[in-house]
């Protein structure tokens, strides 16, 4: 479902996503398509649609100017970038621990207007990651989220605007505990 949402806005396959993040991760060169020294998360890609097939992708790809070939290396343009952020951000789960510990985990945001479109991205991420809204800038979540939320904060360039707090009481706790289940 998340997936097709954004193949929808950025129109971008899934084939093309996985290519994406290996080329983000800087794991292969133009001349390893070729060669059996090919990443292992793209030979499933590679064997799908064949050498012909993945050099096509790749020149689908320069064409909506998310990379560039350039003799032996392929490198992410300022556009594939973004869209690679995007990627990895959208592929980021917060895992429910068999026991809850009983303590809250608050995030409160406080972005200034100039930042609006990281804001309403925050904010569609944590509703993605299923948090509950407080206030209009304080979400919870019932399990551990400090490092998930810093990595999604950072890579959004707002991390000096979110504040992570944890408690053990919150005053409509009954009503969460029933939203969340725990």
């Amino acid at each position: 479902m998340r997936l097709r949402k954004f193949k929808k806005r950025f129109k971008l396959g899934e084939s093309e996503q996985k290519v994406l993040l290996a080329i983000g991760a800087g794991t292969f060169l133009a001349a390893s398509i070729v060669l059996p020294g090919l990443p292992i998360a793209l030979q499933p890609i590679l064997k799908m649609r064949g050498d012909k097939g993945f050099l096509k992708l790749l020149k689908k790809l320069r064409d909506k100017n998310v990379i560039s070939l350039g003799g032996e290396r392929i490198k992410s343009t300022s556009k594939g970038r973004k869209l690679l952020r995007e990627i990895q951000i959208n592929q980021i789960e917060i895992p429910r621990t068999k026991d809850w510990d009983e303590i809250w985990h608050l995030v409160s945001y406080d972005i200034p207007d100039t930042s609006k479109k990281a804001r309403d991205w925050f904010r569609q991420t944590l509703e993605r990651l299923a948090f509950y809204q407080i206030q209009e800038s304080l979400w919870v979540y019932p399990f551990d989220c400090k490092e998930e939320i810093a990595i999604i904060a950072k890579t959004m360039g707002i991390l000096p605007f979110v504040i992570m707090v944890n408690t053990d009481h919150l005053p409509n706790q009954k009503e969460l505990e029933e939203h969340f289940d725990v």
